[in-house]
C-alpha cells in the first residue's frame, strides 16, 4: 500500500456506476495510470472539476496492489475553451483516443507528457484544432519508434528532390520507379511538414502555416498513417467534418432564404 502526490493530465474520464469516474491519467515519471475516482460524478464531489477530461490537476493517489483510487486533488489548468468548442473538444478527444491506444500502461514514456501540455495548449488557442491533433498524433508515434521515413527513398535511397509516393506498408517514401497501386503521393510542400513535424521541437510544433491544399494532403497521409500503424479507423475527426457540413449548408440555405425575401420586397415595392 502506498500514498502518492502526483500531477496529471486527464486523458480520459469515464462514468463508472452511477456516481463514480474512471480516470486515465497521463503522468510524466510513471506514464499511463489507471484510477477510480469514486463519489466524483455527484454533484456535489470536491473531485467534480478534477475528474473533468483534459484538465491538468495534482492528486493524491492510493494504491493497493494494482488498483489505484484517487483521494484528493486540486485543479491546475481547466483548459476551458476545449470544453467549451466542439471543434476543439472533438480534436481533444481524437488525440486521447490516440494516445490511449499507443501507450502501455505503467511505462514512462519520455516526452509524452510534455507534448501533451503543448498540444492542449494549441487545441485551446490555435485556429486550426483538427489540424492541431493530427500533427500530435503523428509526432507521438514518431516519438514512440513509428516515424515515417522522409530524406530519401526508403528502397534505394534515391534523393527526393520534388513531390515523391509514400509506401504505407514501407512506411516511407518511395521514387516514382517503385510506387505501387496503394501508394500516396505527396507534394514537396507537404514533405517538408512532415519532416518540421517529427523532427522539430515541441517548442515550435505549431509554429508553420500551409496552404489550404497542403493541409488537405496532411490531414489525409496522418489519417491514412494512423490507420496503417494503430490497425483501426479513427472516426470523431470524420464526425467533425461531416458537422461542419451540416453547418454550412444550413448558412447556405440561409441566405438564400434572405435573398428571397429581399427580392420579395423590392417586388412588393415596384407594384
Amino acid at each position: 500500500m502506498s500514498h502518492q502526490r502526483i500531477k496529471a493530465f486527464v486523458l480520459q474520464s469515464k462514468a463508472f456506476g452511477q456516481k463514480d469516474r474512471l480516470l486515465h491519467l497521463l503522468t510524466e515519471k510513471q506514464g499511463l495510470i489507471v484510477a477510480m475516482a469514486y463519489g466524483a460524478a455527484s454533484g456535489k464531489s470536491q473531485l467534480k472539476a478534477v475528474t473533468m477530461p483534459f484538465v491538468l490537476g495534482e492528486y493524491e493517489i492510493f494504491s493497493y496492489k494494482d488498483r489505484c483510487t484517487v483521494d484528493r486533488g486540486e485543479l491546475v489548468e481547466p483548459f476551458l475553451p476545449i470544453s467549451q468548442d466542439i471543434a476543439r473538444l472533438t480534436s481533444a478527444a481524437h488525440l486521447s483516443e490516440v494516445t490511449l491506444d499507443a501507450l502501455v500502461q505503467g511505462i514512462c514514456e519520455e516526452g509524452v507528457y510534455k507534448l501533451w501540455a503543448y498540444s492542449l495548449y494549441e487545441l485551446c488557442n490555435g485556429e486550426d484544432p483538427t489540424l492541431s491533433a493530427q500533427i500530435s498524433a503523428l509526432r507521438l508515434l514518431s516519438d514512440l519508434g513509428y516515424a515515417p521515413w522522409l530524406n530519401d527513398c526508403v528502397l534505394c535511397h534515391e534523393d527526393i528532390d520534388e513531390g515523391a509516393y509514400f509506401g504505407l506498408r514501407e512506411s516511407g517514401l518511395i521514387c516514382p520507379r517503385h510506387k505501387s497501386d496503394d501508394s500516396i503521393y505527396i507534394s514537396y510542400a507537404a514533405i517538408s511538414s512532415l519532416l518540421y513535424i517529427v523532427q522539430t521541437d515541441y517548442e515550435l510544433l505549431f509554429n508553420f502555416t500551409v496552404s489550404e491544399r497542403v493541409r488537405s494532403e496532411l490531414l489525409c497521409f496522418i489519417e491514412r498513417y494512423l490507420e496503417e500503424k494503430m490497425e483501426k479507423s479513427y472516426s470523431r475527426l470524420k464526425l467533425l467534418e461531416g458537422f461542419d457540413s451540416i453547418l454550412k449548408e444550413t448558412a447556405l440555405c440561409r441566405g438564400a432564404d434572405v435573398e428571397d425575401s429581399d427580392d420579395d420586397t423590392d417586388v412588393k415595392r415596384l407594384m
